[in-house]
Order: C-alpha cells, then sequence, then structure tokens
C-alpha cells in the first residue's frame, strides 16, 4: 500500500472514531430538540448542544479533507475545492455541490458565537438534527468507494 493511501486510510480511521462521537451527540441532542423554553435548558443541555454542533462541524470538515485526499489520489483538480466536490458528485459521494455548499453553510454558522435569538437557535439545531443523516450517508459512501478501489 503507498504511503498516499495509508494516509487515506488513517483519515477514514479517524472519521469512524468522530462518526461514533457524532452518533452519541445526536441521540443526546435529538431529546432536546425541538427546544420550546431555551430558558429551561440545564447547563448539561447546553454543554450537550454544544458539543453537537462542534462534532458535526469537525466530522464535516474532515470529511473535505478525505475527500480531497482521495482527489489527489486520483489525479484529479483539487483547487480550488469546488473541483474536488464536482469530482465527489461524479462519484456519488455527495449528492451535489450545493448540498455540500449548504452544508458547509450550516457550519460555518456553527462557528459563529450563540446567537441570543431563541428562534434562530431553534431553526439552527433543527437544521443541524436534519442535516447529521445526510452527513453520515456521504461519509458511508467515501468508505464505500475506497474500499471498493483501494481495498481500505
Amino acid at each position: 500500500m503507498t504511503e498516499h493511501l495509508q494516509l487515506i486510510e488513517k483519515k477514514l480511521d479517524h472519521l469512524q472514531r468522530m462518526l461514533a462521537y457524532l452518533d452519541y451527540s445526536l441521540e443526546q441532542a435529538q431529546r432536546l430538540i425541538p427546544i420550546d423554553d431555551w430558558e429551561s435548558l440545564t447547563p448539561e443541555d447546553h454543554e450537550t448542544l454544544a458539543a453537537f454542533r462542534v462534532r458535526f462541524s469537525d466530522f464535516q470538515e474532515h470529511i473535505g479533507k478525505t475527500m480531497r485526499a482521495v482527489a489527489i489520489e486520483e489525479e484529479q483538480k483539487t483547487d480550488p475545492f469546488t473541483a474536488v466536490l464536482l469530482y465527489m458528485e461524479k462519484l456519488g459521494v455527495i449528492e451535489s455541490v450545493q448540498a455540500w455548499k449548504e452544508m458547509r453553510e450550516l457550519r460555518n454558522a456553527i462557528n459563529h458565537e450563540y446567537e441570543e435569538n431563541p428562534r434562530w437557535l431553534a431553526e439552527f439545531f433543527s437544521g443541524l438534527l436534519l442535516a447529521t443523516p445526510v452527513l453520515i450517508d456521504w461519509h458511508k459512501n467515501l468508505v464505500e468507494f475506497c474500499k471498493k478501489n483501494y481495498g481500505i
């Protein structure tokens, strides 16, 4: 196995560990969402929501890095990142470039400070709940591609 394929395998292993944490956080967040009364949340509830948003963000970021590594292995253009996304769409790893970009916008919203607007927060966390299974599916598609084509 080449050094670069070993790198992809290492990234996939890391994503698998991250997925376990994301699954756990998703399960915990589902107990809380939708949130009707933000004032009633305990510090533990806020911790749960914070962990969920960070794990979602990290998972998407690492999927993107792994997709770039696959594109490099396949000798595809990697700059701009849209080239990677177009290739991943062609392979069926992601639904569409637009869907990835929408997920990226959601991820970017994660990295901003918590809004004080309860309506915005409710929409944000509901969006995360809906986006997480899609992100997990994309991860599965990427893993399947790597198993089929690289044996890893």
